[in-house]
């Protein structure tokens, strides 16, 4: 579930069950826009330890530059059962200029459709590598440059790639967030098409390995199971043997966790209450205890408008979205950062964290600890106001119970 405008943690990293769900078999680290190369280790630390925490402990796969943060996600490689998998920008980049120029061929309307206008003369869609941050290095060949730029020594003209990058029209005519830095629907097959070629050798290589156990242990198919799920204990084990890298977390800041001790927000055992779209607990049902179950389009709880809402007459915490968030386009409706609204003139409303549906889905094995954390609303592109105060804040109101407030 792609998340626009969101970075790996915390929110994503401490909801990965309720986000994605309790059965996933490979995670994605996409998140290059928003946490650039150079910034400090902790929300990848984070990202990390909690994805070994997932049920399924899934394949790690990271987009992304090889560099001191992909090899804090392979610390866990193949030491406890968590594949880590990087797929390097610069060497997809070197793929993507592999693929046929879409203004080198003969007729270009032959090419397959994920092919066709997706290279033109050395750009991809339209766009080429730059040197501008705000664009994720990613910024258009404006028309202004195309009779003066010269791009594997021939004129370049992208305006066909750029003009079918996305190709909402006409289901979609307000369709927003259109710019340089964001893939058209060709890259993302790409880059589905190389996970799932991935995914096919793995399975591949799964039979080769059936193979083996059934000449070692025999082709019972239960001694088959237990043996497997033996080493599936022993790689829980090994993940919880090897500690936490509470050094990178800190950067430097003790007080970073805000009292709590770092194990606990790494490999404490969490439920979240969350609102985000897509989500499956959302979708399912799940956080807002209802019984309207739906999927990433339609026929789930959808929450009130805030600026038409009232105040709630059951008095309990209303789940809430921006209209200004949505878009005239039924098949762009997914992706949404909804929200639990408190607003002054309600005056005082309650909700129960976690819902009995919560405590059923996500059972926890461990004790709870008494520590809740409250993601704040986000602010684009990061940038809060003044008022919002600094990264997170800790204020602890009694003994029990700890707040811990993440600007997520």
């Amino acid at each position: 579930y792609g998340m626009g405008q969101y970075s790996s943690g915390p929110e994503l990293s401490l909801c990965m069950n309720e986000v994605y769900g309790l059965d996933i078999d490979v995670l994605m680290w996409d998140f290059a826009s928003l946490q650039p190369k150079y910034e400090h280790l902790r929300r990848t630390v984070l990202w990390t330890n909690r994805a070994g925490m997932h049920p399924t402990r899934p394949i790690l796969f990271s987009f992304d530059t090889f560099g001191e943060r992909f090899l804090k996600i392979k610390e866990f490689d193949g030491i406890t059962g968590t594949g880590a998998i990087l797929m390097q920008s610069e060497a997809l980049q070197r793929l993507k200029l592999m693929l046929p120029d879409s203004n080198a061929v003969l007729d270009p309307e032959k090419l397959p459709a994920a092919l066709r206008y997706y290279h033109c003369d050395g750009t991809i869609e339209g766009a080429i590598r730059c040197e501008d941050p705000m664009r994720n290095f990613v910024c258009d060949l404006e028309d202004d440059m195309l009779d003066e730029t010269e791009i594997n020594g021939g004129a370049a003209n992208p305006k066909i790639c750029r003009k079918e990058k996305f190709q909402t029209k006409p289901q979609c005519m307000d369709a927003r967030y259109q710019v340089s830095w964001h893939p058209g629907w060709k890259d993302h097959i790409l880059k589905g098409r190389l996970l799932g070629h991935f995914l096919i050798n793995i399975l591949d290589d799964s039979l080769f390995e059936l193979e083996r156990l059934k000449s070692v242990i025999g082709s019972d198919p239960k001694h088959i199971l237990a043996h497997l799920e033996k080493m599936e204990k022993m790689d829980k084990n090994n993940f919880k043997k090897k500690p936490p890298d509470i050094k990178s977390w800190e950067d430097g800041n003790s007080d970073v966790s805000g009292g709590v001790k770092p194990k606990t927000i790494l490999r404490g055992q969490s439920i979240c209450h969350t609102a985000l779209l897509p989500s499956k607990s959302r979708l399912e049902g799940i956080s807002t205890e209802s019984e309207m179950v739906g999927d990433e389009h339609d026929g789930f709880d959808k929450g009130f408008n805030q600026f038409l809402m009232t105040t709630p007459e059951d008095g309990k915490l209303p789940l809430a979205f921006d209209m200004n968030d949505r878009q005239h386009c039924d098949l762009l409706e997914i992706d949404h950062k909804d929200f639990f609204l408190v607003r002054e003139q309600d005056g005082w409303v309650e909700t129960t964290v976690p819902n009995d549906r919560e405590l059923e889905v996500y059972k926890r094995t461990s004790p709870v600890e008494g520590i809740i954390v409250v993601c704040l609303k986000i602010c684009p592109l990061n940038k809060c106001p003044d008022a919002y105060g600094a990264y997170f804040v800790r204020c602890t109101l009694s003994n029990a119970i700890t707040y811990i407030y993440f600007h997520c």
